[in-house]
């Protein structure tokens, strides 16, 4: 057995404890990496992904058992807890949220509990040059429910306190909100179950205004809107003549969105073959007058007068917008090594 001198001694001592230093160098990066502050991204291990954590109140909890879990009090510059980006080429998804792989959950879920906070931002940079959309919903359904149009939403939006769905643009000629029908048959850009309110102008291209009424035999029947190439108001009423002449006054509420200081009369006579004409006109009202003196009877006036609070050429011409252009993208691809669990 060969003598153990404390030359060797010394060495096999410096050995361990260099031995010690390696490992615990590398558990100091590894803690580095998910306890530290960082603000430059970490690689992953798939070649193609990167992401970035928060400081020392980041963890993750048993992937197995439990999902995992990122709480970070101080975001990293940026303002993220959890960064992930794609970067590969070409292109691959970044984030893929799957609920129906593990009990038919929610594919992801945002929640913001913030004033002007967003659940769910979707964003396309002021950088960005291709034409992409910062949100994008594709519903693939094979239900076909219990009638048509039952078989799934692309966007489901519902408030509880508030609006549903909000669209709002910045672009001329470009739309809040728009829908297209895509040329299915019986198929429509858009549907309202209630009323609808439009605040501004209202056009419809190449198409009419229609109202469907209900008929006694159980069906519903159109009938048309009367077009006219100036904006009009009008009112009805009747009248008695009394020695061959009746004063006739407006309503007030009508001189108060029409212009009255101009307007047209159209009189019917009932009771007798009357010739019946406008003896005199005012913003208040107007005077009937018979050809008759002696005349008596009734009959019906009706009036027609511009409308006040717009300005409405006549035969304006209309810049009809382009129809938007959807931009074409493909569904997510499957997951190398993502199995949904069975049973």
């Amino acid at each position: 057995m060969a003598e153990v001198t404390d030359a060797t001694r010394d060495a096999q001592t410096s050995l361990a404890w260099r031995r010690r230093g390696i490992l615990a160098a590398a558990w100091a990066a590894v803690a580095g990496v998910v306890l530290r502050q960082t603000t430059q991204p970490v690689e992953a291990v798939a070649a193609n992904v990167q992401y970035s954590l928060g400081d020392t109140n980041t963890f993750f909890t048993n992937q197995t058992a439990t999902p995992v879990q990122i709480n970070n009090q101080r975001p990293f510059a940026g303002g993220a807890v959890f960064r992930v980006a794609a970067f590969d080429s070409p292109a691959i998804d970044a984030i893929v949220g799957d609920g129906a792989a593990f009990g038919g959950g929610n594919g992801v879920t945002g929640i913001a509990n913030a004033t002007n906070a967003a659940g769910v931002l979707g964003q396309i940079p002021a950088s960005g040059t291709n034409f992409a959309a910062a949100v994008h919903a594709v519903s693939s359904s094979s239900y076909t429910g219990p009638a048509p149009g039952t078989g799934g939403f692309g966007v489901l939006g519902v408030s509880t306190n508030g609006h549903g769905i909000l669209g709002a643009t910045q672009a001329a000629g470009g739309g809040g909100v728009v829908g297209f029908a895509n040329g299915v048959a019986r198929g429509w850009a858009g549907i309202f179950f209630g009323p609808v309110i439009v605040e501004g102008d209202f056009t419809v291209i190449g198409g009419a205004k229609s109202a469907a009424v209900p008929h006694p035999d159980g069906t519903h029947r159109r009938l048309y809107c009367v077009e006219s190439p100036q904006s009009w108001f009008e009112d009805f009423g009747k009248g008695q003549l009394a020695c061959g002449s009746a004063d006739v006054l407006l309503d007030p509420d009508l001189a108060a969105v029409a212009d009255l200081s101009d307007y047209h009369v159209f009189l019917t006579a009932y009771d007798a073959d009357h010739l019946l004409h406008v003896d005199a006109q005012t913003p208040e009202g107007f005077r009937v007058q018979a050809k008759d003196p002696a005349a008596s009877g009734r009959f019906s006036w009706r009036v027609v007068a511009k409308r006040k609070d717009i300005d409405a050429p006549r035969f304006e011409t209309v810049e009809i917008p382009a129809a938007p252009r959807v931009p074409t993208i493909p569904e997510p691809a499957p997951v190398p090594g993502f199995r949904p669990r069975q049973g």
